[in-house]
């Protein structure tokens, strides 16, 4: 099997030749090629740069060969396409201007035609499809509903969202426009990604893990299964990753996606009783695991790996994305670990 056959046939949970594997931020910090060519630019430069995003989107592949490539881009280009300001402050992370948590704020939004306001994306999958051409997967993405507008409630990361959670007791229907808002300016978003050769979609509930399930169920839900119907109305497989979903992952089944991917407080084996019956499964070595040394790094991999053996439909990645100062030695071992073959080509 190629790279992409056998993503692509993990998604759909038909046998594969071995589990496919990739990595949530990939492409990033950790790699010096990565840092040298973020010197003087910043994140939103690159991002926006359609030459270095595909390149960075690249780095990896070179240097590892997983099975699929993940666009170099952020959820937040589609708050910035509808006038929030984003701003990628060092130490603090992302920054949005002005916050949405009146109905003033709300109305001052506007919808954005996708390929004229994130043409450059387009442009960017464009280039790493060519590139890649049919050996290896293509993954693009967006964030989910409750995520994004978690984002623009609070202004920047947060840890309570108090802000966020403010609105969606006290000004429930505020809060839920706001969510079909995101919805409605996310599915065109998707479906210009397919078209410019995306062939997998995956959807970040980074936040989600923050609200209990029935809140989940009655107040996120509808918007989600929303955005996953839209994905998948563009013909590819969809995937749905929440941080701290472990006790969502029915709810996370019920939307009707391809893919759940999982965080690594979740057992395999429960994953795999819960919802293995459902959907493919993707996952989750802690990011942490990556800075002990490389033969516990292979140890803890062969670990995950046994853990998801079984039912057809496995993808390994990481249960979040790997951290910035995460040392080479450690990747390089997981990756000999996980594709079973020493790595072909390593930059110097």
């Amino acid at each position: 099997m190629t790279p992409r056959e056998r993503f692509l046939a993990a998604c759909r949970k038909a046998d594969v030749d071995r589990p496919p594997a990739w990595m949530m931020r990939q492409a990033g910090r950790y790699l010096p090629e990565y840092r040298a060519m973020r010197a003087g630019k910043s994140f939103l430069d690159m991002v926006h740069d359609p030459a270095i995003a595909a390149e960075l989107t690249l780095q990896p592949i070179r240097r590892f060969g997983m099975d699929a490539a993940v666009v170099f881009c952020d959820i937040l280009v589609p708050p910035a396409a509808m006038g929030v300001g984003v701003e990628f402050v060092s130490g603090r992370g992302p920054v949005l201007t002005p916050a949405v948590r009146t109905a003033a704020d709300f109305d001052a939004l506007h919808d954005f035609e996708a390929t004229e306001a994130t043409g450059f994306l387009a442009e960017t999958l464009r280039l790493v499809r060519t590139e890649l051409g049919d050996e290896r997967a293509l993954i693009g993405f967006c964030g989910a509903p409750f995520t994004v507008a978690s984002y623009m409630i609070e202004g920047q990361s947060s840890r309570n969202f108090e802000h966020t959670k403010a609105m969606m007791l006290g000004e429930p229907e505020l809060f839920d426009r706001l969510l079909d808002r995101v919805v409605d300016v996310s599915i065109p978003y998707l479906a210009m990604q397919t078209q410019a050769g995306a062939d997998v979609l995956q959807i970040f509930d980074s936040w989600g893990g923050a609200l209990d399930a029935e809140t989940y169920r009655t107040r996120i839900l509808p918007g989600l299964t929303r955005l996953v119907a839209g994905a998948k109305a563009t013909g590819v497989p969809v995937i749905v990753y929440a941080n701290g979903g472990g006790h969502l992952l029915e709810l996370l089944a019920s939307t009707g996606t391809d893919v759940v991917s999982i965080d690594w407080r979740v057992d395999p084996r429960d994953a795999i009783a819960r919802i293995g019956g459902k959907v493919a499964l993707q996952g989750n070595l802690d990011p942490c695991t990556l800075f002990a040394p490389p033969e516990v790094v292979e140890r803890e991999a062969r670990k995950v790996l046994t853990g998801f053996e079984g039912p057809a439909g496995y993808i390994f990645n990481l249960g979040s994305g790997i951290l910035p100062k995460t040392p080479l030695d450690s990747v390089e071992a997981l990756w000999r670990t996980v594709l079973g073959r020493e790595l072909d080509t390593i930059p110097s």
